[in-house]
């Protein structure tokens, strides 16, 4: 079992790769390429995946993080995969990712 260091670790690993998958490509492309979709779902599955392990302690210390919401959009891609707007997946990469990215950094520094 990982630790919560070691979560938040892979989590911050995954946000760095899916920055780079979507780096400088238009919701066009995005909608275009299969493989991109593909690979930024399972990016944001994989984030859900460490935030429901991340434990409750941490989660209560660090209420501004949507743990809940990345849980959330985890369970609609696995589980409602049909369903999934492809745009709003865009759209959360684009521009919660970062910020996501820089509040997992304050909480690896703090713990």
């Amino acid at each position: 079992m990982l630790t919560d260091s070691e979560r938040i670790d892979h989590m911050i690993e995954v946000i760095d790769h899916l920055m780079q998958m979507i780096d400088g490509i238009t919701e066009n492309e995005y909608m275009s390429s299969v493989e991109k979709q593909y690979a930024v779902k399972y990016a944001l599955i994989m984030l859900g995946e460490d935030a429901a392990s991340v434990s409750d302690a941490i989660q209560n210390q660090f209420p501004n993080i949507p743990w809940r919401s990345i849980r959330g959009m985890r369970n609609m891609i696995a589980h409602d995969y049909i369903k999934t707007d492809d745009e709003i997946v865009f759209q959360t990469a684009i521009t919660d990712i970062a910020p996501l990215r820089e509040q997992l950094l304050a909480v690896k520094k703090a713990i």
